[in-house]
């Protein structure tokens, strides 16, 4: 028994059950091919959650962004004096 203790990642994350509805072909093809649908299912579900929240972040920060812009295009880049690598 000990050494199974040794044998478990040192890191684990709290994991939750849940149920999903899936296809029946797309799961039965995935047990085809052994893929690990839990593990899949939870990276797609953490690059929703990244993509929802950099929407989110975008619309929360759309007229700073704006008022950033433009005070740019009338004023130019801070420092850019001091700019090493110039497109002009």
């Amino acid at each position: 028994m000990k050494d199974m203790y040794y044998m478990m990642p040192q890191t684990t994350r709290e994991k939750q059950r849940t149920n999903v509805t899936l296809s029946a072909a797309n799961l039965a093809a995935a047990r085809k091919l052994g893929l690990n649908v839990s593990a899949i299912s939870d990276q797609a579900l953490a690059k929703a959650v990244r993509q929802a929240e950099a929407a989110a972040w975008a619309e929360e920060n759309a007229m700073a962004i704006t008022e950033r812009r433009a005070w740019i295009d009338a004023n130019g880049t801070p420092l850019a004096d001091l700019q090493a690598l110039r497109l002009d």
